[in-house]
């Protein structure tokens, strides 16, 4: 998965072994140097974790997934716009994601088992069959309009790092300052991927592994670290107990967003 990350814009991970990159900007649109780097990709996962990585390249979500079922193991298959109705000639209704056992036999008592035969009852007939809203998804993905959005959102629900002391450690001061630079890595890895948070959550553990947590929402999704040093700082001092040493502290930036604009101050009055 870090080798994936690496080069992708925006990096979603679907699964234990399955993630989505979107990497337009990265090959400036190009289909052959997105090709390119697919096979880079495949070289550099053996020399790093000896596995095999089977790569589909498409101008949306659903058609890259399929894509990548192609040439398995080991290959990459490219779906380019223009070659949309081809791939989707004679192929069975079940490899489309999203498709399931019910609806496939449902549709394969109409007689229809394939993506082009459906596809040719247009999208108002089809409707009357299935309903408006498979009718419509279905012809989006068909022509290519699906969904190409990579979301880091979908695979993550919040982003926290932790540190364990070597010893416990009575001095809060160095706890605290310690805290202050797992929110700076914490912040910096959201900006990374594009997502801001409301949540933020302090995490202490003490000798003997008593473990307790303490969070706070606030009004706007942020990533400016000063405002979450701010607020870790004050949930430290009102939930320490102040004559225990702490094995471990951690930090979390939880109720993560993607805002399209971003809120610049929360403490105004400050």
């Amino acid at each position: 998965m870090a080798c994936l990350q690496e080069p992708a814009v925006l990096f979603e991970k679907a699964s234990i072994d399955e993630a989505y990159l979107d990497v337009t900007e990265t090959v400036q649109g190009d289909w052959d140097a997105a090709m390119a780097l697919a096979k880079g990709l495949q070289q550099q996962i053996m020399a790093t974790v000896q596995l095999s990585a089977s790569f589909g390249i498409g101008p949306t979500r659903i058609v890259a997934k399929m894509a990548s079922e192609v040439n398995k193991p080991n290959g990459i298959c490219r779906v380019m716009p223009d070659e949309l109705a081809s791939f989707f000639e004679g192929r069975s209704l079940r490899d489309i994601p999203g498709i399931g056992p019910k609806r496939a036999t449902q549709l394969a008592e109409w007689g229809y088992t394939s993506a082009d035969e459906l596809h040719g009852l247009g999208e108002l007939t089809l409707s009357r069959l299935t309903g408006e809203r498979f009718a419509s998804w279905f012809m989006r993905v068909i022509e290519g309009d699906s969904s190409a959005v990579v979301s880091p959102l979908r695979s993550r629900k919040s982003i926290g790092k932790e540190h364990t002391f070597e010893h416990d450690q009575a001095n809060h001061e160095t706890v605290l300052k310690r805290l202050e630079q797992l929110v700076d890595l914490v912040m910096e890895r959201s900006r990374s991927l594009g997502v801001s948070g409301r949540l933020a959550e302090v995490k202490i553990r003490y000798t003997g592994f008593e473990t307790h947590t303490a969070g706070r929402s606030i009004p706007v999704a942020m990533d400016d670290e000063s405002v979450f040093k701010r607020l870790a700082t004050r949930l430290f001092a009102i939930n320490v107990r102040p004559e225990s040493s702490i094995r471990l502290i951690g930090f979390r930036l939880g109720q993560l967003e993607m805002p399209s604009s971003r809120q610049t101050t929360l403490f105004e009055e400050e």
